[in-house]
């Protein structure tokens, strides 16, 4: 009997380890696919459909290390996009993924392009590129993002870089 067991040992350490690879290649294209989401709904200016991608206890570290509540994140996405007529680009580039169970820790490199209108009413084109590192949970409505930790971003508004950035 123990020769056997040893004999399918082997056999199922290679089951186990081929559906954990299997398991995270799913999660790596659900990811994947919820990042091709926020772009579709950045484009859109759809606050509510970014905001379904985040957990109720979401939080957003600024590169100056200030953390703001989904509550807060919300206030300032449907003010920003009140004054928003277009977003031009939007693209996010993963750098590095690492998925531990039902966690992923997502490094990215983002770009936002849009046209806003200005304090004088004049449009400006406001271009961000800032790199991101993203923290995901699976919850039983899919992967949704719990925390963006901004680790660096330059903003240029008509082509020109804005300070402190």
């Amino acid at each position: 009997m123990q020769r056997s067991m040893m004999v399918a040992l082997p056999w199922l350490l290679s089951v186990t380890v081929a559906c954990t690879v299997s398991a995270d290649q799913r999660a790596e294209q659900q990811i994947r696919a919820e990042y091709n989401k926020t772009i579709r709904y950045s484009k859109q200016k759809n606050v509510d459909g970014l905001l379904r991608q985040m957990t109720p206890d979401f939080l957003y570290k600024t590169k100056s290390g200030q953390v703001l509540s989904k509550q807060m994140v919300e206030m300032l996405m449907r003010e920003q996009y009140a004054r928003i007529k277009s977003v031009d680009k939007r693209t996010t580039t993963i750098k590095r993924m690492e998925i531990k169970g039902n966690t992923a820790r997502v490094t990215t490199a983002e770009e936002l392009v849009v046209t806003l209108m200005g304090a004088q009413g004049r449009a400006q084109k406001v271009r961000s590129v800032a790199t991101t590192r993203d923290t995901w949970v699976k919850t039983p409505q899919g992967w949704k993002v719990k925390m963006t930790e901004i680790l660096n971003e330059e903003t240029f508004i008509d082509g020109k870089r804005q300070p402190g950035n």
